[in-house]
C-alpha cells in the first residue's frame, strides 16, 4: 500500500494548463460549487478530470478509496506515465495485481474460482472465431471478460462487479450487480431468482435479510471464488447409477470437436475439468453441496434444504436422460450416413457449434442443450417452478419430439433416395 501511495501523480502546473485548454462544458454555469480538491499530489488529476469527467471524479470522491485515512488516489491505480493531454493512452488500467496490493485475499479467492476462467471458456468454443469481431466484442466477450488475462499475469476484472470509480462493496453485494451477465436464454439465473419466492421477498423487503440474494448463496462469507456443486452445465462424475453415467458420457462426447478415441476423450474431460465446467470427483461436489446446505440451514431445517436439493438432482437426472436420448437419435443419423459428414472433423456431432449447426435437427438439439435444459435444472435449483417446468422441461419434451419426427422424415427420404438410385441429401 505504501508503495502505491508514493507513486507520483500528474504535475499540478501541467494539469492546470490542460484544464484551461479544455472546452467548457455547457452546464458549467449551472453546476454547484465544487468541493475543494486534495492538496496532495492528486490535485492535478482532479483539477483536469473534474472539468472533463465530472461524474467520474464525483464517484471517486464518494468512494471508500477517497475517504480512506490515506486516500487511494489516481496514480495508485493508473500509474504516473500519463502526464499531459497528449499521452492519455499511457494511463494504466488497474489489473487484479494492482487491486491485490490492498485486497490480496479477495484477488486470491477470485483467481481460484470459476469467474477467473470465463474468458478461457469462451475462447475454447471454436465457432466464435468465425463470428464478426464486433459480434464477439459486444456479445460473449462483454461478459466473459470478467476472466480477462492481463500482461502482468493476473486474471479478472474487479470492476465487472465493483464498477468504476466508486468501487462500492455495497453495490457489488446487491443482486442487480449479477443481472448484467446472469440473464437471458442460456443463463437465466437472475430472472429465476427474481421471480421465485426468495427474489420476491427480497424485492419487497430488501434490507432485513429475510431472503437470500445471489451473494448470500454463491459468495458465502464474501468468498470470491463463486463455485457451485453442479457447475454451469449440470454435469458431474461420478453419478449414482449406470444409466445416469451413460447419459452423462453421451453428452460429454457431444461437447466439443475432439474425437471419440481414448486420447480424445481424455482431452475433452481434461478441458472440462480445467475450465471447472463440471465436478469430476465426489469430494469436490460434496464440498460445494455442504456449503449450500449450510446457507439453507440459516432459514430452513437441514432436512428441508437437503430434500429440495436432492429433488433438484432428480431433475438433473431426467433432463440429462432426455437430452442424451436426443443426442443418440442425431448420432444415429451420422452413423447411417444420412447426415452429411465433414471429412476434416474426427467427430460429426458438435453441440458447441451452437447456432452454426449445419442442419435443422442439430439446431433443435443445440437449443435443447443450451436453452431448455439450462432453464429446467437451474430453475429447479433456484426454486422457480415456472422456469423449471414451462421454460425448461416442457420445451425439452417438445424439442425431443421434433427431433424424433425430423429423424424419421430424414430416414424416409434417405430410403426413397436409395431406392431411386440417388445419393441421400443430394
Amino acid at each position: 500500500m505504501r508503495r502505491l501511495l508514493l507513486v507520483a501523480a500528474v504535475p499540478f502546473a501541467v494539469a492546470v494548463a490542460w484544464s484551461a485548454a479544455a472546452p467548457p462544458r455547457s452546464d458549467a454555469q449551472d453546476a454547484p460549487p465544487r468541493p475543494a480538491g486534495p492538496a496532495g499530489p492528486e490535485a492535478g488529476c482532479v483539477e483536469c478530470h473534474e472539468r472533463l469527467n465530472p461524474l467520474l471524479v464525483k464517484q471517486w470522491r464518494e468512494s471508500a478509496h477517497a475517504k480512506a485515512p490515506s486516500a487511494v488516489g489516481c496514480a495508485a491505480c493508473h500509474g504516473s506515465a500519463h502526464q499531459t493531454e497528449n499521452d492519455a493512452r499511457n494511463a494504466q488500467r488497474p489489473t487484479p495485481k494492482v487491486c491485490g496490493e490492498c485486497h490480496e485475499k479477495q484477488v486470491k479467492q477470485f483467481s481460484g474460482g470459476k469467474h477467473a476462467l470465463a474468458q478461457a471458456s469462451v475462447q475454447a468454443i471454436p465457432m466464435l472465431a468465425g463470428q464478426p469481431p464486433a459480434v464477439r466484442a459486444m456479445g460473449c466477450e462483454a461478459c466473459h471478460s470478467v476472466g480477462k488475462a492481463w500482461p502482468d499475469g493476473s486474471v479478472g476484472r474487479c470492476d465487472a462487479c465493483h464498477t468504476r470509480h466508486a468501487f462500492s462493496k455495497e453495490e457489488a453485494r446487491r443482486p442487480e450487480a449479477c443481472e448484467t451477465c446472469h440473464m437471458g436464454e442460456d443463463h437465466s439465473q437472475y430472472e429465476m431468482w427474481r421471480s421465485a419466492k426468495h427474489g420476491v421477498i427480497h424485492h419487497l423487503d430488501p434490507t432485513s435479510g429475510r431472503a437470500p440474494a445471489c451473494q448470500t448463496c454463491h459468495m458465502q462469507e464474501g468468498d470470491h471464488a463463486v463455485m457451485t456443486g453442479w457447475g454451469f452445465l449440470g454435469l458431474r462424475l461420478p453419478v449414482p447409477d449406470e444409466q445416469w453415467t451413460k447419459d452423462t458420457m453421451t453428452i460429454v462426447q457431444a461437447i466439443g470437436p475432439w474425437g471419440r478415441d481414448e486420447a480424445g476423450m481424455k482431452a475433452r474431460v481434461g478441458a472440462i475439468a480445467a475450465l471447472k465446467l463440471a465436478r469430476l470427483d465426489q469430494p469436490s461436489f460434496a464440498e460445494q453441496r455442504d456449503k449450500m446446505l449450510r446457507v439453507c440451514a440459516k432459514c430452513h431445517s437441514w432436512s428441508f434444504g437437503q430434500q429440495h436439493l436432492e429433488t433438484a438432482d432428480e431433475v438433473v437426472r431426467e433432463t440429462t436422460h432426455l437430452l442424451a436420448e436426443s443426442v443418440r437419435v442425431v448420432e444415429g443419423l451420422y452413423a447411417d450416413g444420412i447426415l452429411p459428414k465433414d471429412p476434416s472433423q474426427p467427430r460429426q456431432l458438435d453441440l458447441l457449434l451452437f447456432y452454426e449447426a449445419p442442419t435443422q435437427i442439430e439446431q433443435e438439439l443445440y437449443r435443447m442443450f443450451l436453452f431448455h435444459r439450462q432453464k429446467a435444472f437451474q430453475g429447479a435449483v433456484h426454486a422457480n417452478a415456472d422456469y423449471m417446468h414451462w421454460f425448461g422441461w416442457a420445451p425439452m419434451k417438445s424439442s425431443a419430439q421434433r427431433i424424433r419426427e425430423l429423424a424419421e422424415s430424414m430416414r424416409r427420404e434417405a430410403a426413397a433416395a436409395k431406392a431411386g438410385g440417388a445419393t441421400p441429401g443430394k
